[in-house]
């Protein structure tokens, strides 16, 4: 499958970065939300929690976020998206969410392309983001 403007979830040019004023002015901080965060055991809970700040201004939204991720949900998942290889693909519950581990599977993919290119199938996963990402990495692959 070649990679169009439709397929990947277009990089969003950011307008607003999120706040880290004190929690009483605009609601919970980088630090505040990582706190809770790292309380549920996220390893990488300061980026997760910029990653939330970043997604929605809905307080309510947030909380509800962060107490899912909590709970286990992918990050992905939650925030609609994941990035593999320079990829975006939008995400929904019950896909499968590429992860950093997933770019090895990309690598490995490349080193088994022949130098004119190959027909690669992504199938039946819901993102197609290994396909993309390998349609993306070499031009002469489909």
């Amino acid at each position: 499958m070649r990679p169009t403007s439709a397929s990947p979830t277009p990089r969003p040019a950011s307008t607003r970065t999120p706040s880290l004023r004190p929690e009483s002015e605009t609601g919970p901080t980088v630090e505040a939300l990582a706190a809770r965060l790292r309380a549920a055991g996220c390893v990488f809970a300061e980026d997760e929690a910029r990653l939330i700040l970043q997604a929605t201004d809905d307080e309510a939204l947030r909380d509800e976020m962060v107490r899912r991720r909590a709970d286990g949900a992918p990050l992905e998942v939650l925030l609609g998206w994941a990035e593999l290889a320079g990829v975006r693909v939008s995400l929904r519950p019950g896909v499968f969410v590429p992860r950093r581990r997933s770019a090895l599977l990309v690598a490995q993919g490349l080193g088994a392309l022949g130098p004119d290119g190959a027909v690669v199938v992504d199938l039946c996963c819901g993102s197609g983001a290994l396909g993309l990402a390998l349609a993306r990495s070499r031009p002469d692959v489909e």
